[in-house]
């Protein structure tokens, strides 16, 4: 249990500093293109990486600081929820936009990452 709990939070914590390096580079605007951007990838990697450790009985520790540590470090809910917000009271459209992005972005990203790591185990099987 000890181990797990140390592996999510190695993982963690690097997300989060690599997130924050993330915003710290990307230029801000109205826009939260950062957040998006970052959402967008965690969701391609965290679908790669459930995809490569499915079915397989080993590995556990290292899928657990992967996707639940790394991942769930690196993107944001919270932040995407208070920029979402904060755009709605400047423009509705924006907000609409940026909401729609990241959700139906996420989803492909995620089904992208899924398939491209398949595709991969696939090849390695044939």
């Amino acid at each position: 249990m000890l181990i797990r709990i140390l592996a999510i939070g190695v993982g963690g914590g690097s997300g989060a500093v690599l997130r924050y390096m993330i915003q710290e580079v990307l230029p801000s605007s109205i826009f939260p293109l950062s957040t998006l951007l970052i959402n967008i990838v965690g969701s391609f990697l965290l679908g790669g990486v459930t995809s490569y450790f499915m079915n397989r009985n080993r590995g556990e520790i290292l899928q657990l600081a992967l996707g639940t540590g790394l991942c769930g470090g690196f993107t944001t809910m919270s932040t995407f929820s208070a920029e979402a917000v904060a755009l709605m009271r400047e423009s509705i459209l924006l907000s609409g936009l940026y909401i729609g992005c990241t959700v139906l972005g996420g989803l492909t990203a995620y089904f992208i990452g899924q398939h491209v790591f398949l595709g991969r185990r696939s090849e390695e099987r044939g």
